[in-house]
């Protein structure tokens, strides 16, 4: 059995090995001709799984080890009797890390207290909830937008409620059809309810927002605007006017924790020995690594945003990325470099890997995704 993979899939030759021949690929220029003799074809977001490049090959099952599907072309798979198989939630951690981390800098840099803001999320799907499941443990004042849930568990409010919060979070799947399409969901219209001073942070698809209608209204406000960018509308080429005015710019890395990873690729592994009808030969022990700090304690007579944020950033420092974006954008200003940073990714880990300690705060360190003491 022959597999192709994109060679940014943690752990794939390890796990699929055992299944069938692997041969590690690029994601993004992978072609009709490389795949046309292969039974199964494990992707990343970046791949686009259409007609185009599956026509006239053997292919029986595709895996994503992904959240989204806007790259799949679900229906030809269905119409050629093709299973698929994605990783819901495997990075829903990994993106909430990212939130807090975001909020984290901007605390220590601008000053910026978002304990006592009020948070708007749009999108309640595993990542959103994930994201708002923590602000509400937190004891936030915290509200959701998504058509498409009814819950009695979350505050769901409208999309223009959610736009009249302090912080934003953006975690909409890349919908272009439908009752309610996301492209460019936050147009000039939207987006002229942002108060100054607004913190969005935008780690869902790019295309949501409608970046020249973005700019427009940043220069409005006087620069007023907190802006957390990874993911952006035409990948990998980045908007560069709209580089130079966010705060932190990442390559959409946002779920791209090690453990993250890892889970991605251990759920398509699972799902394709289902398909197969396969005892998995590996548990998932095995499968997701440890974290590098295991144990951290800190000063007890910090305050808890400053509590919140050193335990944070010592885990994971989103500034690390931001800073390595522009540096490698000032030396080569090309789309290959947002796929090089992507590839070449310095590991980091999940909070959730990591104890952090400290005696007047520690029930938020654990609602902040922190490993609990007896776990």
């Amino acid at each position: 059995m022959k597999i192709i993979a994109d060679e940014n899939m943690p752990n794939v030759s390890t796990l699929f090995s055992s299944i069938g021949e692997v041969s590690l690929t690029p994601g993004r220029s992978l072609s009709s001709e490389q795949i046309k003799d292969a039974d199964i074809l494990l992707v990343r977001s970046v791949t686009k799984v259409t007609a185009t490049l599956l026509e006239n090959s053997n292919i029986k099952f595709v895996g994503s080890a992904t959240i989204g599907t806007d790259h799949i072309d679900l229906e030809y798979l269905s119409e050629n009797d093709i299973c698929f198989s994605s990783a819901p939630g495997c990075n829903a951690d990994a993106v909430a890390d990212y939130v807090f981390s975001a909020l984290s800098h901007l605390y220590l840099n601008k000053k910026l207290e978002w304990l006592n803001k009020r948070i708007g999320i749009i999108g309640h799907g595993n990542v959103g909830k994930t994201v708002y499941q923590r602000f509400s443990a937190l004891g936030c004042d915290v509200v959701a937008y998504d058509p498409f849930v009814e819950s009695d568990s979350v505050r769901l409010v409208s999309l223009d409620e959610v736009l009249n919060c302090d912080i934003i979070c953006l975690h909409a799947p890349l919908t272009k059809t439908g009752l309610h399409p996301t492209y460019k969901m936050l147009g000039k219209e939207q987006l002229q309810k942002l108060k100054p001073n607004t913190t969005l942070i935008s780690a869902g698809r790019g295309g949501v927002v409608c970046e020249d209608s973005l700019l427009i209204r940043h220069d409005e406000l006087g620069g007023k605007l907190n802006l957390v960018w990874d993911v952006w509308k035409s990948e990998p080429h980045i908007n560069t006017a709209l580089l130079d005015k966010v705060d932190l710019a990442t390559p959409h890395i946002a779920g791209y924790s090690k453990q993250g990873r890892e889970k991605g690729t251990w759920m398509v592994y699972l799902a394709l020995c289902k398909f197969l009808n396969l005892n998995p030969k590996l548990d998932y022990s095995k499968a997701i690594s440890q974290g590098n700090i295991t144990e951290m304690s800190l000063n007890k007579d910090a305050n808890l945003h400053e509590a919140i944020a050193r335990a944070v950033l010592a885990i994971y420092d989103i500034s690390r990325d931001d800073t390595r974006l522009r540096r490698k954008y000032r030396n080569a200003p090309s789309f290959e470099t947002f796929d090089w940073l992507r590839k070449h990714y310095v590991e980091r880990d999940e909070f959730n890997t990591c104890i952090a300690t400290q005696t007047s705060y520690q029930d938020e360190l654990n609602a902040i995704g922190f490993k609990h003491l007896n776990t």
